[in-house]
């Protein structure tokens, strides 16, 4: 049996106002006997004797008042006469949900061919027989189920299904998988496809992908399916972009180019992007989420022009108002009309995009040598946004830790620990703050955290790896650390800049070349300069060296990374 949650008792008082508010009030208890027999379940019978009530209010009211006192197998028994009486859909449904909760398999299946009888065309009832089915070990009944739920015309819910798959104990997933890909296999479906393969993936890693192709091959497949279809080559992205691009030549699907170009542009590909979304725009300017993605794609490859278009026009269609504002104020950054920019980024009201847009708003605070007014726009968007106030406490910490004020970051962080102990986020962040008070102990010890929490993370791994090759003499360890980040991630600008670290520490300067050539070749990140310049400089190639530092200064004039390494080198 399985007990009724606390929180479910809690709230047992509003769903019996809920139910009782559907009933016809103080309605006479029927004495007919039923004679129901679906064919799927047994006979219903009663299990416990009902006590004389004379009301289905009151059999409710009486339930309820069982279920509260933890009293559910009398609860259940009564809930199943208030639904053979009422006839009610809602009181055979909440009859169904405690004998799952509670009751025993004979209540079970009562209850289930209770609201069979009553309301046989409800996604409810398919839901909790599926899960009946699985659970007690009825292949034919779990077939005849998913059969009936995919071919309706209802709704069909490839999310809850794949939860309940998930929900199930480990050595039932593999007997309700076959039966699923069986009923699959036969069904144009494809949200069951999906879930199939999904599954199938989970338990034989690429046996679902496999799986899928056949179900495709045989089909033409919904844009939804194919899309789907190409994330199982992530993280191989440019395999995921081959995938679509095949699909692209038979079918000019708009929701597969728009992905198309996201990923073009995600793989720093800006002009296919580019050319894609300025296309589908043209086609249909009422793609707002693609205008969004080609507005800051503009802006990002010097579109300014183009880009302030676009986020006018969504400003004017009413769609994605905070995104444009935040757009707009970066613009206007890059135009270094600061006011208008403040005025834009003050106007960013909704989603993560406001933690962004007072990161901005302290940014040219510092610019102007105002360190108050910086913390002050943090403590202002604490009162304004508090639902956002662990990740403006975040985010402050975060500014706090990059403009070398790690220290007031630390209590911070700590604070926001004792809030969510496990948040990696919060973990990392404080790492990087302990590295730059050199509290190297400290950081590896939030970093190991991370890694007990997300056993193999890579961006943990690799901070951890670069950590020690570059504070610590600890070179092998950082390798082995950076070689299994690099395993997971082996396009990773920074993982490669970290490989590319360790193995000049370790005095490999030819292998660590073609890191920092590949590292460079994705990113012109003023880190990567300078760890690149400094092996240039060190394989006697000095003008290539400040060539790199010159490229990466510009990028980021601010960089004291740069400005450190050749301090150091040259003495200048």
């Amino acid at each position: 049996m399985k007990p009724i949650s606390k929180q479910w008792r809690n709230c047992s008082r509003g769903c019996a106002l809920l139910v009782l508010v559907t009933l016809v009030a103080c309605q006479p208890i029927k004495t007919a006997n039923s004679d129901l027999h679906t064919g799927k379940f047994a006979s219903p019978k009663t299990l416990t004797k009902i006590p004389n009530v004379k009301t289905i209010s009151g059999l409710v009211m009486l339930a309820e008042a069982k279920l509260a006192s933890d009293d559910a197998k009398t609860a259940v028994s009564l809930y199943l006469e208030a639904a053979k009486q009422s006839r009610n859909p809602q009181v055979a449904e909440r009859a169904a949900f405690l004998a799952r909760q509670a009751g025993t398999s004979d209540q079970i299946e009562e209850a289930l061919s209770r609201w069979q009888e009553i309301d046989p065309n409800s996604l409810g009832l398919d839901e909790a027989t599926i899960i009946y089915a699985a659970e007690h070990d009825q292949p034919d009944l779990l077939q005849s189920s998913l059969t009936k739920l995919v071919n309706s015309e209802a709704d069909y819910r490839a999310h809850w299904l794949a939860s309940f798959w998930l929900g199930l104990p480990k050595e039932k997933q593999q007997n309700s998988l076959k039966i699923m890909a069986r009923v699959a296999r036969d069904s144009i479906n494809g949200s069951l496809a999906m879930v199939v393969a999904e599954a199938k993936n989970r338990i034989d890693s690429s046996s679902g992908t496999e799986w899928l192709d056949a179900w495709i091959e045989l089909r033409s497949p919904p844009a939804n399916v194919v899309l789907f279809r190409s994330r199982l080559e992530l993280p191989e992205r440019r395999r995921a972009i081959d995938y679509l691009e095949r699909f692209i030549e038979i079918d000019q699907d708009v929701n597969i180019r728009a992905q198309l170009a996201r990923w073009h542009a995600l793989e720093g590909d800006s002009e296919k992007a580019l050319t894609i979304l300025r296309s589908l725009i043209e086609d249909d300017k009422s793609r707002h989420q693609d205008l969004l993605t080609l507005s800051i794609l503009e802006l990002r490859s010097g579109g300014l022009d183009a880009a302030e278009r676009h986020l006018k026009a969504l400003l004017a269609s009413e769609q994605y108002r905070s995104d444009a504002y935040y757009y707009l104020g970066e613009l206007a950054l890059k135009e270094e009309l600061h006011n208008l920019a403040i005025d834009r980024f003050l106007r960013v009201d909704k989603g993560e995009l406001i933690i962004e847009a007072r990161k901005q708003l302290a940014s040219l605070a510092l610019k102007n040598n105002d360190s108050k007014q910086a913390d002050r726009w943090f403590s202002e968007s604490r009162l304004l946004f508090p639902n956002f106030e662990l990740q403006l406490n975040i985010a402050e910490a975060q500014f706090r830790t990059a403009n070398n004020r790690a220290v007031e970051a630390i209590p911070q962080l700590t604070e926001a620990l004792s809030r969510d102990p496990e948040s990696i986020e919060i973990l990392y962040t404080r790492a990087l703050a302990f590295e730059q008070l050199d509290n190297i102990d400290a950081a590896e010890k939030d970093l190991r955290k991370i890694l007990e929490l997300k056993p193999n993370d890579p961006d943990a791994l690799n901070a951890l790896g670069y950590t020690l090759a570059d504070r610590t003499d600890r070179y092998d360890e950082a390798l082995v650390l950076i070689k299994a980040a690099l395993l997971q991630k082996p396009e990773s600008a920074a993982i490669l800049d970290s490989m590319g670290w360790v193995l000049l520490k370790l005095g490999q300067l030819e292998s660590a070349e073609s890191y920092f050539t590949k590292a460079w070749g994705k990113s012109r990140d003023h880190e990567i300069a300078a760890h690149y310049g400094e092996l240039l400089w060190l394989l006697g190639r000095p003008e290539d060296a400040r060539e790199i530092w010159r490229i990466g200064y510009e990028s980021n004039p601010e960089s004291d990374k740069i400005r450190r390494t050749m301090k150091r080198l040259t003495n200048s």
